[in-house]
């Protein structure tokens, strides 16, 4: 089964996903991250022609610097009663929200493939009511060109693949490009799997959720027969897990748990795999601090999600 392709409402996720890593104590080990800034890039605005279609896409390099092609990717979250930024016609806005590992799924697709793109975070909890009418359900991420909205994680990544061909990620050939949809879904019991470990509420369901975690892990290191699910270079499959495996270093502060280390000697290819991941350019750029995950939670846990975490550091 796949998971859906975005955050519906960011306390409902993760609290399925994190409820019971919220009050885990990870300070000490990160306490270094929490003495500096989280410094955030901009890009300046150029100029764009008005296009009366999405299909047409903007002109872009696709030599320049990982990740600066991203404006407002930290920009404080708007919340209801808001007012709608205005959109130049033929710029892309992506819809988000900082701690959704849907919307970074499409945020990697973006750093990598360098299309200039305006991020404005949104409160999937309490959306302004313009951006109600855009996503009826307030779900992101979702991605808007010339009024044109498209949502779903797995939906926008191949939507910019069809609008921008050249430097396409899902392979050109019909083959290939199904077989890593194939491993997608294949790779999907790794999610499923946290969703069940999170929401066990005893030693019993504990112990029978690390075995599912352990069965799709085995399935993962099974799957993995190059350096990437890509191939030699990462691909459509694993930028769209990756989120998800960038979340599971939580796992070992979980006491409960029988995963004191991730993935564990008996992972050496996922292991390496992760570590291989988190040197490419466009992951480094996306992802966040452990500790800014686990401060997210922890607001989520009391009822007051901080969606702005880590914008400013307040010393405090």
């Amino acid at each position: 089964m796949v998971l859906l392709g975005n955050c519906l409402t960011s306390a409902v996720l993760c609290l399925q996903f994190f409820s019971q890593l919220a009050s885990v104590v990870v300070d000490d080990v990160y306490s270094n991250n929490e003495k500096r800034f989280v410094q955030y890039r901009s890009i300046n605005s150029h100029s764009a022609p008005a296009h009366s279609s999405a299909a047409v896409p903007i002109r872009f390099s696709s030599h320049a610097s990982t990740g600066l092609n991203l404006k407002g990717l930290n920009s404080p979250t708007l919340h209801p009663g808001s007012i709608e930024p205005p959109l130049a016609p033929g710029n892309y806005r992506l819809y988000s929200m900082r701690f959704c590992p849907y919307a970074q799924r499409v945020l990697i697709y973006l750093a990598r493939k360098n299309i200039p793109v305006e991020v404005v975070n949104v409160n999937p909890d309490m959306s302004p009511h313009w951006y109600l009418a855009k996503s009826p359900i307030g779900r992101v991420p979702a991605l808007e060109i010339n009024g044109r909205v498209v949502w779903e994680s797995n939906v926008i990544v191949e939507y910019l693949d069809e609008l921008f061909p050249t430097n396409s990620i899902l392979p050109k050939d019909a083959y290939e490009k199904a077989h890593q949809k194939i491993l997608v879904e294949r790779l999907s019991p790794i999610m499923n799997s946290l969703f069940e470990f999170y929401s066990s509420n005893n030693p019993q369901s504990q112990r029978q959720n690390d075995n599912s975690v352990h069965s799709a892990l085995r399935n993962a290191e099974n799957l993995l027969t190059d350096s990437f699910y890509g191939g030699r270079y990462p691909g459509y499959a694993d930028y769209l897990i990756w989120p998800f495996l960038e979340r599971l270093q939580l796992l070992t502060l979980n006491p409960n748990s029988q995963f004191r280390y991730f993935p564990g000697l008996h992972y050496p290819k996922i292991g390496a795999y992760i570590v291989r991941m988190q040197n490419q350019p466009e992951i480094k750029f996306t992802s966040r601090p452990l500790t800014h995950h686990k401060a997210y939670l922890d607001s989520v846990s009391i009822g007051r999600p901080n969606y702005d975490f880590g914008i400013y550091y307040s010393g405090i």
